[in-house]
């Protein structure tokens, strides 16, 4: 019973973390199941906890500890995640996903610590292998298989902030500059959200955010040109253009130099500034200052600020990086980061 209870309690945590790949009441079921299953297996090995300790056993209980502790958080997060109480300002979802990598690497290391002879060594390779998977591979699954859908309303509202001067707030996005089928995946790695079948753009998201809090003006930069509806095939597209080094024509530009703000947000491909981005900055006189926002898959700023100050004269602010997947709980982020140009 015990090795059957161990096995299943292995599967159902491995299952666990396929959440992107099962309807979120199953990810929710087979979590509280593997919750439960966790308290009868400790209560069969109610022993262990009554033996006298030695160094061996220390470690194993401390390791026993902080994998509880990354189960609780898993649970937490997950409730929040879940809209089970209100999630105030914390970023959940990157708490869920740090606790379930933590969890994985803590789970595989206890049971290294119960094989003994020859198959510690094929399964000391299989928990590292796994372990480098759980690392890097959860939150590539997350960032290209989470599907994103959102609340604006509840995107929208919140603090607020008095700030000098005329606004601007520009965004380059896919959306505008693709024509999307009816049945497309909003994903955090395609730069997509969809509310009510409807998609959204992250950058676009953002440029609500900022509104939502600062007031001003929106503006998306448009192209002549229509992007490819596939990611890879845009991301392709993207690359000619960093090769010829083509500035892509746009269309209705607005009169940048009637604002004292600019923000500019934008996504970064291929680690660098998008080409449409960059003709904007390069046919329109700015007066005011420029606020950049990055939105990335991990990239960062990537090479986008040095390509953005050498684009245009316009004095340039501090930026602003966020995570594709985290965008849904950047406003307190973007509340901070508005602070210090007020």
């Amino acid at each position: 019973m015990k090795k059957f209870l161990d096995f299943a309690l292995v599967i159902l945590f491995f299952a666990c973390l396929a959440s992107n790949f099962l309807p979120a009441q199953v990810h929710q079921a087979l979590g509280f199941i593997f919750v439960a299953l966790i308290v009868v297996h400790n209560v069969f090995n109610r022993n262990f906890y009554r033996a006298g300790l030695n160094r061996r056993r220390i470690f194993n209980q401390a390791m026993i500890f902080l994998f509880a502790v990354g189960i609780l958080a898993i649970l937490i997060s997950g409730a929040a995640l879940a809209d089970y109480f209100p999630a105030q300002n914390l970023n959940w979802r990157a708490i869920h996903l740090g606790s379930a990598i933590f969890s994985t690497i803590l789970l595989l290391i206890h049971l290294l610590k119960h094989i003994r002879g020859k198959k510690l060594y094929a399964a000391a390779s299989l928990s590292f292998i796994l372990a480098v998977a759980a690392i890097f591979g959860l939150p590539y699954v997350d960032r290209w298989f989470h599907k994103v859908e959102i609340n604006r309303f509840e995107l929208l509202r919140g603090e607020k902030l008095a700030v000098e001067g005329k606004i601007l707030i520009v965004y380059f996005s896919r959306v505008g500059n693709t024509d999307f089928p009816e049945e497309v995946d909003a994903v955090s790695g395609a730069s997509l959200m969809i509310e009510d079948k409807k998609i959204i753009g992250n950058a676009q998201m953002i440029a609500e955010i900022v509104q939502s809090i600062i007031g001003g003006e929106i503006f998306p930069i448009q192209t002549e040109k229509i992007y490819p509806a596939d990611y890879s095939e845009t991301t392709k597209v993207a690359k000619q253009e960093f090769s010829s080094g083509e500035l892509p024509e746009l269309k209705n530009l607005p009169a940048v130099a009637n604002y004292d703000k600019i923000i500019l947000i934008y996504p970064l491909w291929w680690s660098d500034l998008p080409k449409p981005v960059e003709n904007f900055l390069r046919i329109s006189d700015f007066k005011g200052k420029i606020y950049p926002i990055v939105t990335h898959g991990g990239g960062g700023l990537g090479e986008s600020i040095k390509t953005l100050k050498n684009s245009t004269r316009a004095e340039i602010f501090e930026p602003l990086d966020i995570y594709s997947s985290d965008i849904q709980s950047s406003r307190k982020e973007i509340v901070n980061w508005l602070e210090g140009f007020r």
